[in-house]
């Protein structure tokens, strides 16, 4: 079992009702354009606990205001982007697929629950495609492969022509994959007072990537920079392919992406962060970019900071024994 971490991460957003929103780690301006992260001097981020696993992520956050004012801001939540042009070489899929809150996500604040907004975008490079995409009624979420099919066999030639010319799906006989990239934010306006911290919860199903790994891919040096496997986690990857039935077999490899670098906008340096990383299973491996890691159960380990200024988002590998299906939607 290797795990270092580079660091893992929620972003809140906040900021006053018709006025610059401030924000966890970011604070945001709902205009036109959707939510803006902006810094927020006013709120402190006081400590962070954050659990991660292939199946889970929960997070309770405490928040403490610095001003003498009560202080209504709105906070954001901003999922890791869907990019569809990557997706032919990844197995992505929506954890609940039928749902436009398509991976669970759940707030309660001191307990009591809240009901996020949902707020998706889509882009192909840096030109918004959301209201083309809705004109036709295409999903924003590219990962909603049964609507794109469904689109595909009840639009006429010309206008799946013109689609495809805009970038939107390959230039390619049959195909039907989305090109766009799709941003989701959940968020909700929040209430601080004065002198008195803020508990608020949250979680939700990753949408993670999966991928076949064998030990001469885990070996090549990008890889093990991606996620910091050093030389026992690559032990251990070919300690668990030597006892596959075959010398032939892949790995199972899940990544779990979480962004973390926002809570810098926030008016000081997370005050006590606490990660915890749980693999499933014992001969499970994970390896992620931060050293100090304990391991803390036969499944879990934990790293802990003080006074911490995140510097890049989380990315947690899992390899897992036994085959798997080939990375190809």
């Amino acid at each position: 079992m290797v795990a270092r971490s580079r660091f893992a991460a929620l972003v809140l957003v906040a900021g006053l009702l018709c006025a610059p929103a401030r924000a966890n780690d970011s604070a945001a301006e709902l205009d036109a354009g959707g939510l803006i992260l902006v810094p927020e001097p006013g709120i402190a981020l006081a400590s962070e606990d954050l659990s991660i696993s292939r199946a889970r992520i929960d997070v309770t956050y405490v928040f403490r205001s610095q001003v003498d004012t009560s202080r209504t801001v709105r906070i954001a939540f901003p999922l890791p982007p869907i990019d569809g042009r990557v997706l032919s070489f990844s197995a992505l899929t929506l954890p609940q697929p039928e749902r436009a809150n398509f991976v669970g996500f759940t707030v309660t604040v001191d307990g009591r629950p809240v009901e996020p907004e949902l707020e998706e975008r889509a882009f192909v490079g840096e030109r918004e495609v959301t209201d083309l995409l809705r004109r036709h009624g295409l999903p924003l979420n590219p990962l909603r492969v049964s609507q794109l099919e469904a689109a595909r066999k009840r639009l006429d030639t010309a206008t799946w022509a013109k689609l495809v010319k805009a970038g939107l799906f390959p230039d390619a006989e049959g195909m039907t994959e989305g090109l766009w990239r799709s941003e989701a934010k959940f968020h909700w306006l929040q209430t601080f007072p004065p002198g008195k911290d803020v508990r608020i919860a949250h979680s939700y199903a990753p949408v993670s990537g999966f991928h076949v790994l064998d030990p001469k891919e885990a070996s090549r040096d990008g890889y093990r920079a991606t996620y910091c496997l050093d030389d026992p986690g690559l032990a251990a990857i070919r300690r668990l392919h030597a006892r596959a039935p075959n010398a032939s077999a892949y790995l199972r490899a899940f990544v779990v992406p979480y962004i973390v670098t926002t809570a810098r906008n926030w008016a000081s340096p997370i005050g006590r962060f606490t990660l915890t990383v749980d693999k499933g299973i014992p001969e499970a491996i994970v390896s992620f970019c931060r050293t100090g890691i304990r391991k803390i159960g036969p499944t879990t380990v934990r790293w802990e900071a003080r006074d911490y200024v995140p510097d890049q988002d989380l990315r947690i590998l899992f390899v897992l024994p036994g085959p798997g299906p080939i990375g190809i939607r």
